[in-house]
């Protein structure tokens, strides 16, 4: 977990948590500055060398120190190297088109997410009548509504906090307690079923961030259809899988809940949704179906043509003007000033901004970074078979993604696959959409991201060495998942 910890223009000497801070500063000041005056090595040259010191320098202080300033200065790095000038570099990651539509898609499911549409549609999941009197259903319909909650979303936190405020008023109620197995649980659930919801969305968040990198390594378009089909299909088999471990495996005590019904859930009754939320809601799913629309229907249709020329981030801006420009009860449907003080996540999109151009300088010509690497690694990923291919960087993914940013280390890896997946011939597309939703998978250590955190610094329902036992097991059904159904599952769609 990145974290921002504040700082007084007096430095107290006593204080050896701000000691470690600017020890830390200074490591990966140096590391961006000083890393490429070293002698190259292998095939890397002295300007690789200069974009390499940029980069790990970033990774260092995206780990250890906060995410928003780092990105900033990696900026002016970049713009200092023989790679590219001030402008360039600015070119490359204000003015590509990734940051574009995650600063407006932050901005639209913001707006959506302040309207309360969210509480709407998990007041619709858990008031279907196949939940009572049915323990392990209504536990599966209560993970799946915080996946479903999470992936429509601008972030997945307030999505976990309901959830969670939701089944600890369930669990008082019947008289379950910290400590429960069943308790334990699902609490560590429902955060696997947000978490899935995480990487739903390719045009949001970390997942954008990798799809950004992807695209600019392969010169290819990721496909936005298949890729959410391979999501809703995996999140959905992930999170009937731990259902039945819970049944079959878990046995905990359900004696508690086993008369549960819709009745719990329907005793606070929602006001009719207003005209705004209305008018959201349908916004919503305008706009998924909208940016699907050039992947299933040929593009050479007019209103589809149009569509594919103004791209999924000229139709999220049509949306915001729309929203901004017509009014309920006299103001603006959505207020934008305040959307984009609340629900644009400010420290995320520079690490998107700076991700999409340091990304583009790891493949660059003239650095050598793609040519070592691809020499280094090719002993492991080389001339392997498309499985043992696959299987090694879900691992590498599932492992990493507990110990580092999962966008950082996306980024990272899109080269490598690219590159291997051809020598191999895997399906690039295939494989990045695997390991993009394992690298999600982030919930047995505090650094693993700040839900994960959230999820261990929750002792009141759950104790650490639960998270890590539950969480592992968690990873390794995935793991599983992925390798039997998955890759065949993504082969199969992006045929």
């Amino acid at each position: 977990m990145n974290k921002s910890i504040s700082t007084s223009a007096v430095l107290p000497a006593a204080r050896p948590n701000n000691i470690l801070y600017y020890i830390h500063c200074i490591i990966g000041v140096l590391l961006m500055f000083g890393f490429g005056y070293l002698e190259p090595f292998g095939s890397i040259t002295p300007i690789g060398m200069q974009v390499l010191g940029v980069f790990i320098g970033l990774v260092y202080l995206w780990s250890f120190v906060t995410i928003l300033w780092p990105s900033l200065l990696g900026m002016i790095a970049l713009g200092l190297t023989d790679y590219a000038n001030m402008k360039q570099v600015f070119l490359a990651s204000f003015g590509d088109q990734i940051t574009i539509l995650i600063l407006f898609a932050m901005i639209l499911f913001g707006a959506i997410q302040h309207a309360g549409v969210t509480k709407y549609i998990s007041r619709w999941f858990l008031t279907r009548k196949m939940i009572n009197g049915r323990p392990v259903v209504f536990s599966f319909v209560f993970m799946y509504t915080a996946y479903v909650l999470a992936a429509l979303s601008a972030n997945i936190l307030p999505a976990l906090l309901l959830m969670w405020s939701i089944l600890y008023d369930v669990l008082k109620d019947v008289g379950y307690k910290k400590g429960d197995k069943y308790t334990t649980i699902m609490v560590i659930g429902t955060m696997f079923g947000a978490i899935s919801g995480q990487a739903a969305k390719p045009f949001t968040g970390s997942a954008l961030m990798i799809v950004g990198a992807f695209e600019k390594v392969t010169k290819l378009q990721m496909e936005y259809l298949p890729y959410m089909l391979f999501g809703l299909i995996m999140s959905t088999l992930g999170i009937l899988i731990y259902s039945l471990l819970i049944k079959f495996v878990f046995k905990p005590d359900m004696s508690k809940i086993a008369n549960i019904s819709t009745e719990r859930f329907e005793k606070e009754k929602l006001p009719p949704m207003t005209l705004q939320q209305k008018t959201l809601f349908g916004c919503l799913f305008g706009y998924l179906i909208l940016i699907l629309l050039p992947s299933i229907f040929p593009k050479t249709i007019g209103f589809v043509a149009l569509l594919n020329k103004i791209g999924p981030w000229g139709i999220v801006m049509g949306f915001i003007i729309a929203l901004c420009m017509f009014k309920v009860d006299n103001k603006p449907i959505i207020d934008f000033k305040e959307i984009i003080g609340r629900y644009v996540t400010w420290d995320v999109y520079f690490l998107v901004c700076m991700a999409m151009a340091i990304s583009g300088a790891l493949t660059g010509e003239g650095t050598g970074i793609k040519e070592f690497m691809t020499h280094e690694l090719n002993p492991l990923l080389g001339g392997r078979s498309i499985v043992a291919f696959a299987a090694i960087l879900l691992i590498f993914s599932m492992i990493i993604t507990n110990i580092a940013n999962n966008g950082v280390m996306g980024v990272l890896l899109m080269p490598i696959i690219y590159t291997f997946s051809m020598q191999n011939g895997a399906n690039p597309m295939a494989i990045t959409t695997a390991v993009i939703f394992a690298l999600h998978i982030a919930i047995l250590t505090p650094a693993a991201s700040p839900y994960s955190a959230i999820l261990i610094g929750n002792k009141e329902w759950v104790d650490q060495k639960d998270v890590v036992k539950y969480g592992s097991i968690i990873l390794v059904s995935t793991f599983v998942l992925f390798l039997l159904v998955g890759l065949p599952l993504a082969n199969l769609i992006y045929r």
